[in-house]
């Protein structure tokens, strides 16, 4: 006879398993939720603030305004600087009188100074006993006169050649500032910086929050990372059961070759994989990358493969595969009738072990995919990396898509778990 439990247990139970919802997943989600409050104010939080549009947003689902998404603060130290040059040029460019004003008034002032700060710098240096010496500073100044060209002989023994070249053309620049010539010239590459800025400024307040393809880049990272554990774990099966099995020459050297292959880093292959693809031809489409960053996946997760399902499948009595090949199975369906099923610890463990690699990876997605500009193609790592360097990152949303991003993993860890605690073990010990 089962004893049930008594309402107060029940109650005690339940009020447990509340307690620890509470206690762990409110201060996490209060975590997330302070990641995506740019302007942020501890005094000022409250349950009525949780929602879900941030959310919406990182996936790409809603758009936000510019103020919405980049917040006062962020919008204010973007468009500042920018919207002030742009007043500046406007102003300057506005008549030719006025880009005249600009550079009697503030270019060539600020040149002279230059000019003259070098003067003094000579001067003081070489030792120079000069009578007068605002008179030979502007006499200096100006070339051909008999002060220019003794400050130039004085200067060589200073400066090298390139810094006496440089205070000549600083001064030609001086001397010709106002001929038309210059001013035409002057003129016309402040109109091309000011068609800049303007373009600088159109970009900052056209990007929203949909402009970071959240769901995309979870798409790529789940194909590559899935694809390139499935083809591993696939070819580990077969190479591991050849290694615990069958008696072939070489096979101990052939084994140990395998793993010794992992201990080189990735950075040491990068190049070499990296020009042979190029002069292969395949990074010319993102078909062939995306086949070539998988495989890459493939050989960086093979050797351990191979090695953790190999020990595992030593443990296996071969006496199993012997009466269900005595009962008329073949070598190939001893394999999937018999080995894989009393491996699945160890399949499932090589395979989250595969797919972790491919889903963190960012070196070799970086340079396959970076250096081409495969946006489409993008991982998380290297989109999360993009965002993070571009003018708009705000840390509070790129630390909520990072969590975000880490949900998959822990879904798949929670629901493999009896599975790895077994796996790790199992194999390590022949009994």
């Amino acid at each position: 006879m089962v004893k049930r439990a008594s309402p107060f247990k029940k109650a005690l139970f339940f009020t447990g398993i509340f307690l620890i919802c509470f206690f762990i997943l409110v201060p996490f989600y209060f975590m997330i939720h302070v990641s995506l409050k740019a302007d942020y104010d501890p005094n000022k939080m409250s349950f009525s603030d949780f929602t879900t549009r941030n959310y919406k947003e990182i996936f790409g689902l809603i758009q936000s305004s510019e103020t919405e998404f980049f917040g006062d603060e962020i919008t204010r130290a973007n468009l500042e600087p920018v919207l002030k040059k742009i007043a500046e040029l406007e102003e300057i460019t506005s008549s030719r009188e006025a880009y005249i004003e600009y550079v009697h008034d503030v270019q060539l002032k600020e040149k002279e100074r230059e000019l003259r700060d070098i003067v003094d710098l000579v001067i003081d240096f070489s030792g120079m006993k000069v009578e007068d010496r605002e008179i030979f500073t502007q006499r200096a100044m100006k070339s051909g006169t008999e002060e220019a060209v003794l400050l130039e002989e004085n200067m060589k023994a200073i400066f090298g050649a390139n810094d006496v070249k440089k205070f000549k053309d600083l001064r030609n620049e001086i001397e010709k500032a106002l001929t038309d010539e210059s001013i035409t010239a002057g003129l016309e590459r402040a109109k091309s910086q000011l068609t800049a800025y303007q373009a600088q400024k159109n970009k900052i307040i056209q990007e929203k929050a949909s402009e970071f393809p959240f769901l995309k880049y979870l798409v790529n990272s789940l194909m590559f990372a899935g694809v390139s554990a499935m083809i591993s774990l696939f070819v580990a099966i077969l190479g591991a059961y050849a290694f615990s099995r069958l008696r072939f020459k070489g096979r101990g050297m052939v084994q140990r070759s395998v793993l010794f292959v992992y201990l080189f880093g990735g950075t040491v292959i990068m190049v070499p994989l990296y020009q042979m693809a190029v002069k292969l031809g395949i990074l010319s489409s993102p078909l062939g990358t995306s086949v070539y960053l998988i495989m890459v996946y493939v050989i960086q997760t093979l050797p351990v493969s191979l090695y953790m399902l190999g020990n595992y499948f030593r443990t296996i009595p071969y006496s199993i595969e012997e009466a269900a090949i005595i009962d008329g199975c073949s070598r190939v369906q001893a394999i999937f009738r018999i080995v894989i099923p009393l491996s699945l610890p160890a399949i499932a463990t090589v395979y989250i072990y595969a797919f972790m690699i491919g889903w963190n990876e960012y070196l070799f997605a970086s340079a396959f995919l970076g250096l081409k500009s495969y946006k489409d193609l993008f991982t998380l790592p290297i989109g999360l990396s993009i965002f993070s360097g571009s003018a708009h990152a705000v840390w509070g949303r790129l630390m909520a898509a990072s969590v975000v991003s880490a949900i998959p993993i822990i879904i798949i860890f929670s629901l493999m778990q009896k599975y790895l605690t077994s796996g790790f073990t199992a194999g390590g010990v022949k009994e």
